[in-house]
């Protein structure tokens, strides 16, 4: 099997530790991978035809793309690239349209709220001018988070209103107008969240992830430690509620236990592997790759048989 792995770094020629763990996996399980940088891809229209090339040769055939969607900002421009591949007729995990949803956390917020799954008091705040009223709904601290980012970038603490304007004005100068997102601090969670890993439909590992002293986010990369926990039925229905109300094939769901039950802070498209590895000694790396096999021997199956049913709908 031949498997691309589409990448969005920002240095071409860096990867991250969860990107390398999934190429050296699916090498050891005997497949063909190749590392697709999203700096080298172009496409081509002509009127007739489009094409995908990368470093001036088109895109041979691949099994599979694997998007590791590392992006922090307006995901439009990368998820059209990804639907580019999509269109060209590659299985693509995680689709364009599951990646633009995650990466818009405003559009996360809006599915969440579809399916009815619980999460924290939240506000999407589009300029300073209603800063007042909106903080009548909120006891300090708050949260502050960007439309877009992952990995505890964009996030934010205020302690008093003096320490919310400055970081206010700081977001929307820093994300353009974008919009933000104030969002109830909860206290009883001790700087504590779970990280559930989502492939397919099962969630196939869980880590509890804690704040180091003097930090509010507890995200591995942002120095906090991690150790392997056993999830209650409900976290696993809310996670894989979560992730197929966005469409995701592969995700890290993150819930934060509360007085009033668990509740989901963010649904992201490129979990880390490093951390929930290291955390449930589970091989989170093999089950993504394990889930590409399935659903590359799923594709070669229904193709097939959508071809066979087609061609008896033309008989007579």
């Amino acid at each position: 099997m031949h498997i691309a792995i589409l990448v969005f770094e920002q240095e071409k020629k860096f990867l991250l530790p969860g990107t390398k763990m999934l190429m050296k996996k699916a090498r050891a399980m005997k497949h063909r991978v190749t590392i697709l940088h999203e700096h080298n891809l172009y496409i081509m229209y002509d009127g007739q035809r489009e094409s995908l090339f990368c470093s001036g040769k088109p895109l041979p055939k691949y099994d599979a793309v694997v998007v590791r969607p590392s992006f922090s900002y307006d995901p439009s421009i990368p998820a059209s690239l990804i639907r580019q591949f999509e269109l060209k007729g590659y299985l693509v995990i995680n689709t364009h349209s599951a990646v633009h949803r995650a990466k818009n956390k405003i559009r996360t917020l809006q599915l969440l709220h579809h399916y009815q799954i619980p999460m924290p008091k939240t506000v999407v705040l589009f300029g300073e001018e209603q800063l007042d009223v909106v903080m009548s709904e909120f006891r300090y601290p708050v949260i502050l988070k960007s439309a877009y980012g992952s990995g505890g970038s964009g996030i934010f603490i205020a302690e008093s209103k003096r320490s919310l304007k400055p970081v206010v004005e700081h977001l929307l100068k820093r994300s353009k107008s974008e919009p933000i997102k104030i969002q109830e601090y909860i206290a009883e969670a001790k700087g504590k969240d779970l990280r559930l890993f989502v492939v397919g439909k099962q969630v196939v590992a869980t880590m509890q992830r804690s704040a180091k002293k003097g930090e509010f986010r507890s995200n591995f990369h942002q120095g906090g430690s991690v150790k392997g926990i056993e999830p209650t039925p409900e976290e696993v229905k809310m996670a894989l509620d979560a992730s197929f109300g966005l469409g995701l094939d592969i995700s890290g769901v993150d819930i934060l236990r509360t007085k009033k039950g668990p509740v989901i802070i963010e649904v992201n498209s490129q979990p880390g592997l490093e951390g929930i590895t290291k955390a449930t000694g589970i091989d989170v790396a093999q089950k993504i790759v394990e889930y590409v096999e399935y659903r590359v021997d799923l594709q070669k199956k229904e193709i097939p048989f959508f071809l066979k049913s087609f061609d008896s709908s033309q008989e007579g």
